[in-house]
């Protein structure tokens, strides 16, 4: 890309930087492109070191930012590397639900048979009324539980 420059760069910048213009400097630059966009870079830089003088707070210490840019690569390049990962864990657990609604029925019966087998009567008769069925706490515990880990599994290490 081409450079357009002005013979009356240097005057027009250092009249923004000091704001006192002439009137043929200021005529000047509203007819110049060129010194007209300097002069509004000028008063953006002059606004920025202002506001960097009024802070109150010091600046980090740059040996910190450089610490967090680094952790922050890392942690980039590791989300990058066990994406294919995190993607074989969905379409695992994909799998694994579409395979046990299919066989829904028959593991329900299944279950029921070993839940039926269980003296849970004589466990449950120490139990309040409002404590409810002890099969059903320990289906919802079940499905709870399992909800949770794979929650911890897949989603948890995106965030």
């Amino acid at each position: 890309m081409k450079r357009i420059s002005c013979a009356q760069e240097d005057a027009v910048a250092a009249a923004a930087n000091s704001g006192v213009w002439t009137p043929e400097l200021r005529a000047h630059r509203d007819g110049c492109m060129t010194c007209a966009e300097l002069t509004l870079v000028v008063a953006a830089m002059a606004a920025d070191a202002e506001e960097l003088m009024n802070l109150t707070k010091p600046l980090p210490d740059p040996g910190i930012i450089w610490l967090r840019a680094r952790l922050a690569e890392r942690e980039d390049k590791f989300r990058r590397a066990t994406r294919g990962i995190v993607w074989v864990q969905r379409a695992t657990i994909a799998v694994v639900a579409a395979i046990g609604m299919a066989f829904a029925p028959g593991l329900w019966t299944w279950i029921k048979g070993l839940v039926t087998g269980l003296d849970l009567a004589s466990a449950a008769a120490g139990l309040p009324r409002a404590a409810g069925s002890p099969t059903l706490v320990m289906v919802m515990s079940l499905l709870v539980l399992g909800g949770l880990a794979l929650w911890e599994l897949t989603l948890a290490h995106e965030n």
